[in-house]
């Protein structure tokens, strides 16, 4: 385990406000990568990606870097622009 990740295990056994916020960044990052991943499988650039789901390059781009969470509809327009569904799941929290 790296110094940083030992250094966040322990604020956040520390505090839960260090704790929420590393939560909730993590799931924009991770919806991020989820995009990024998406258009990756497609093989194509920003440009030709964002052309298919009907968006901008610079949305596509804002979403890839986390520097905005797209609404539910926009993740269901890239979806439903790929031949895909949204599948939403809720599930227990597990302790870092």
């Amino acid at each position: 385990m790296s110094k940083n990740s030992e250094e966040i295990k322990k604020r956040m056994l520390e505090s839960t406000e260090f704790k929420q916020a590393f939560e909730e960044e993590k799931s924009k990052l991770d919806l991020a990568d989820l995009i990024f991943d998406l258009r990756n499988q497609t093989g194509l650039n920003q440009t030709d990606f964002a052309k298919k789901v009907n968006k901008s390059r610079s949305t596509i781009a804002r979403i890839e870097s986390a520097r905005i969470e797209p609404s539910l509809s926009t993740i269901e327009d890239i979806a439903h622009s790929l031949g895909k569904k949204i599948e939403i799941k809720i599930v227990d929290n597990v302790n870092v």
